[in-house]
């Protein structure tokens, strides 16, 4: 008796061992892995103009890849970074808060790296003294 059911067990082993854990797929949204109750995003200085005269900024995925960040140091520090590695032109990067939560404007890479996902309205730009 017990030779048919270590039988039966060996022979129900391949069936497990070719079950498929379950994945999340890349550009799915996931929960952040800290608070995020502001969204922020590095874009070209001369934004700055058009909200201060009461003109929408909405910035469009579908025309560049942005990057969004949950601190405005995060962000600075991004700029600075890619600008010094030749990643972005130097230039007049400015950081921008969005209208949004990072679970609504947010797609999060395998190496938890956000960037927007779909068209987000440019609220507010942050002083900083750079």
């Amino acid at each position: 008796m017990y030779v048919r059911l270590l039988l039966v067990a060996l022979l129900a082993l391949p069936l497990l061992a070719c079950k498929k854990p379950a994945s999340v797929a890349e550009n799915d949204p996931l929960p952040p892995a800290e608070p995020c109750p502001y969204v922020y995003v590095a874009a070209p200085g001369n934004y700055i103009v058009d909200i201060a005269s009461g003109s929408e900024v909405v910035l469009d995925p579908a025309v560049s890849e942005f990057e969004l960040f949950c601190s405005p140091g995060t962000a600075r520090a991004a700029v600075n970074y890619a600008v010094a590695s030749g990643a972005l032109p130097e230039g007049d990067w400015r950081i921008y808060r969005l209208d949004g939560n990072l679970d609504d404007l947010a797609y999060r890479s395998p190496q938890n790296r956000y960037t927007l996902k779909r068209m987000a309205e440019v609220v507010d730009w942050v002083t900083e003294d750079i």
